[in-house]
């Protein structure tokens, strides 16, 4: 397995016997975390609470490297867990993965550079590696398969100086009409945060409101890029995790429905977030 860039994995959602919605997926835990369009007041709340957020982020690290041999197979990330989390490169890790680690079944290579050669893999330290059969786990440019589709100019409109897509309400995006995307801006729960944005677009095109001005919509979308690079240097990747549930506020109020889903303001302070519980309509 050759690993270009190391990122913190999880081998299940319960952290030190506590579950992992907690730390991250609550109103109450996102009130830590800076959002757009956030007042002075809760910016204060966000710096004051900054260690905090650390603390909790050195919490669960310190779990994942009880319970997993990261060390010992130097796959120990150096940046806090949180970047991941705010980046949505956090992943499960696979079941009995570190069981055919140990059995030598599965072998590691750190390396920044790679290519092929005559007998396999080649690395950048002259090392080698004989392989019959290379597969390409490395994800794909989603912006680069648009691109081919849209004509001029929307395809040089596509993507901001970041290299991320102004997406407003993580759709539209406001510089190119009648065209929508669902599934591109990333959370913790991509099927969650596509099937509401779902029903986002389809009041949009039922005309059950209307979108601000493209000034306005352009102006939200980059707050949110910003929010993402001050909370992790891996902001190639457009992901709402962070405030995930104040972004399905915002979709609630434009469609007309409160915002506060849960029965009680218990379960709506440290209850976690599902579709669930945008399945009915006010």
């Amino acid at each position: 397995m050759v690993i270009r860039t190391l990122h913190w994995t999880v081998p299940h959602y319960w952290i030190w016997g506590l579950p992992f919605f907690l730390f991250y997926s609550t109103r109450f835990a996102q009130l830590f975390h800076e959002r757009p369009n956030q007042g002075l007041l809760r910016a204060l709340l966000c710096y004051i609470f900054s260690p905090m957020r650390l603390g909790i982020s050195k919490f669960i690290e310190s779990y994942l490297l009880w319970k997993l041999p990261l060390e010992k197979y130097g796959l120990k990330p150096e940046h806090p867990f949180v970047e991941d989390y705010a980046a949505c490169q956090m992943a499960i890790m696979p079941e009995n993965f570190f069981n055919e680690v140990e059995k030598g079944k599965i072998l590691f290579k750190k390396t920044s550079k790679w290519w092929f050669c005559n007998e396999g893999i080649e690395f950048e330290d002259n090392t080698k590696v004989e392989a019959d059969l290379v597969i390409l786990a490395t994800g794909f440019e989603g912006k680069k398969k648009v691109k081919t589709i849209l004509p001029e100019p929307f395809c040089s409109l596509l993507e901001c100086p970041s290299g991320l897509m102004p997406l407003y309400r993580g759709t539209i995006h406001p510089l190119i009409p009648n065209m929508a995307f669902v599934g591109y801006v990333e959370s913790v729960s991509n099927l969650h945060s596509s099937e509401i944005r779902s029903i986002w677009l389809a009041g949009l095109v039922d005309e059950k409101f209307k979108l601000p001005t493209v000034e306005s919509m352009l102006s939200q979308t980059l707050k949110e890029i910003e929010v993402m690079k001050r909370s992790t240097r891996f902001y190639k990747r457009h992901c709402i995790s962070t405030y995930s549930i104040n972004h399905s506020d915002e979709i609630c109020n434009d469609l007309g429905w409160s915002s506060w889903r849960k029965k009680n303001w218990i379960s709506e302070a440290f209850g976690p977030y599902s579709s669930q519980d945008y399945e009915k309509k006010d």
